[in-house]
């Protein structure tokens, strides 16, 4: 199953610096990892419920399906431009120039005990405008 998702309202992060009046998020095509679930309240983050598509799982199988999905992104002409513990940011040149991003960040509740099948989260987020500096926009 794949779920196409497009997020006008703001990264993962709510990076400061977008503008309302930038271009639109992109389109993404987010496939269905197996032992995954789409899960639309985001877990303990309700905060990004409408920003983020969310999918969880038993928190052991996290880091490989992390994994997957940067393979799948890499696959679309996604680049990793930016990397963390738990998250990562992407980038992709558009034909029309400039660059389009996404954010991925991966968590789980810390309010409950920690063990392989303790659930864990992954966000995607689509970030808003051009995420390429103006020099490499062009």
């Amino acid at each position: 199953m794949r779920l196409v998702f497009i997020v006008g309202l703001g990264a993962i992060a709510l990076s400061a610096g977008h503008a309302a009046a930038q271009d639109a998020a992109p389109e993404v095509a987010l496939p269905l990892v197996e032992g995954m679930t789409f899960d639309d309240t985001c877990g303990p983050r309700p905060q990004y419920q409408g920003k983020a598509v969310c999918v969880t799982g038993p928190l052991a199988s996290i880091a490989p399906v992390a994994e997957t999905y940067i393979g799948h992104f890499s696959g679309q002409g996604w680049q990793v431009v930016s990397g963390q513990d738990n998250g990562v940011i992407f980038a992709r040149r558009r034909s029309t120039g400039g660059c389009d991003g996404l954010e991925m960040a991966a968590f789980y509740d810390e309010s409950r005990p920690v063990a392989p099948a303790t659930a864990g989260w992954i966000a995607f987020a689509p970030i808003p405008g051009d995420v390429c500096p103006a020099a490499a926009a062009q």
